[in-house]
């Protein structure tokens, strides 16, 4: 109970509430009605403090009083407070995206390694939300459901990506397919290409450890590009093919790969 009540109060602290305030308004909702000396016993806030509390929390449309002989007190409804905190938060959101948006200067040249897996991933969902063309895409299942559960809520507004997935379920995201070839499910490699100008590609795995490169290099980003495309051509010849003809191509495949230094 008093770790709850610890993170109710640092939550109500993250929406501008002092420490007394929140403590102060936990209690009035939990004890209606009360009066300041009550509200202060049983919300641990100092008498010294307990009435300052009360007229913010008043300010605030928190609290109101029963003027009376003992002037109760008792909290107002906590909707309208959290309502109106959702609505501030989002016009805050929408100014900085805006505004964020005009200071953003490309990305400078070169190649930057980004470091860990979700940071990978998050770099992964910025650069395919910046596309105005297309997008290429080879990744794990696991690393392509986060981002299509981010990307399904701008479908309709999206650019085309088109790409393979390693993995056994179904495409989480139209345009990228499953791969029928080689079993590639325990791999952990991601690549992706922007509108032929900007890559992202390296390994997810270990997460802690994993490593990308981000870059702009028109070098990286062409093989990069081919690279994607070619697993989609592979993908289509195999899905031509029946079961036994793959299979040969797999082993085949396998065969020349163990060949190799």
């Amino acid at each position: 109970m008093k770790l709850r009540k610890h993170k109710l109060i640092s939550w109500l602290e993250a929406l501008g509430l002092s420490s007394y305030e929140a403590q102060a308004y936990l209690a009035a909702l939990r004890h209606p009605p009360l009066t300041g000396y009550q509200l202060s016993k049983v919300s641990g806030v100092p008498r010294s403090r307990i009435y300052e509390t009360i007229e913010k929390l008043t300010a605030r449309g928190l609290l109101v009083s029963q003027p009376g002989e003992r002037n109760l007190l008792t909290a107002l409804d906590y909707r309208a407070f959290l309502d109106e905190k959702e609505m501030e938060a989002a016009t805050t959101i929408r100014f900085l995206r805006e505004e964020l948006a005009m200071l953003r200067t490309p990305e400078p040249s070169g190649i930057w390694t980004v470091s860990r897996r979700e940071r990978i991933l998050e770099f992964a969902l910025d650069l395919i939300g910046q596309a105005k063309r297309y997008v290429y895409i080879v990744a794990v299942e696991a690393d392509l459901l986060p981002l299509a559960a981010a990307l399904s809520k701008d479908a309709k507004n999206r650019p085309p990506i088109l790409g393979v997935f390693c993995g056994e379920g179904e495409a989480a995201i139209p345009g990228v397919i499953r791969h029928l070839g080689p079993n590639c499910s325990r791999e952990s490699e991601i690549a992706i290409v922007v509108d032929g100008d900007r890559a992202l590609v390296g390994c997810t795995q270990p997460e802690e450890g994993a490593t990308a490169a981000l870059t702009q290099n028109s070098g990286v980003v062409s093989i990069t590009e081919q690279y994607i495309k070619h697993e989609l051509f592979l993908n289509s010849l195999y899905a031509t093919k029946d079961k036994a003809t793959i299979q040969a191509y797999i082993k085949q495949y396998e065969r020349k790969m163990r060949n190799l230094p």
